[in-house]
């Protein structure tokens, strides 16, 4: 049998059949499931102690982040004022200005997830160019004389 996710309210059938006096191989079969898959324990002490077959979720589950939402900003205002920067050059500025040491990839991921992509920087480093250029031509024309 293929692995397939068991709902919640399979769950508090299996226990609601089992409660009746049903026997466990019984209750697989009504339900389609293979006994392997019941975790009628688990069930029955999350029933008990939640309220639910299925446990809340836990918060930390996740490794905590490496940079906290204000030096994820700084970070952030700073690839918007210089998108020009190598993934290194950013490593050092985060352990210089943020006092924090983070690895490439977990750099490249946070970038990533802020919705930021090689091409959206490049293409601000162009247009930022483009306007240096444009500045650059405005002072010559103003400031030489041929």
């Amino acid at each position: 049998m293929v692995y397939r996710a068991i709902s919640e309210d399979l769950k508090a059938r299996a226990l609601y059949l089992l409660e009746l006096g049903y026997i466990t191989d019984d209750v697989c079969e009504l339900l389609g499931v293979m006994e392997v898959s019941l975790n009628l324990y688990r069930w029955k002490a999350n029933q008990q102690n939640y309220g639910s077959v299925i446990p809340p979720a836990n918060p930390l589950r996740w490794r905590p982040r490496i940079l906290n939402a204000d030096q994820t900003h700084d970070l952030l205002t700073l690839l918007a004022e210089a998108p020009e920067m190598f993934l290194d050059e950013i490593m050092d500025w985060v352990a210089l200005y943020q006092d924090t040491a983070i690895s490439r990839t977990a750099l490249h991921t946070l970038i990533h997830d802020a919705g930021l992509t090689y091409k959206i920087l490049r293409r601000a480093v162009s247009e930022r160019d483009e306007e240096a250029r444009e500045q650059w031509r405005q002072l010559i024309r103003n400031h030489f004389v041929a």
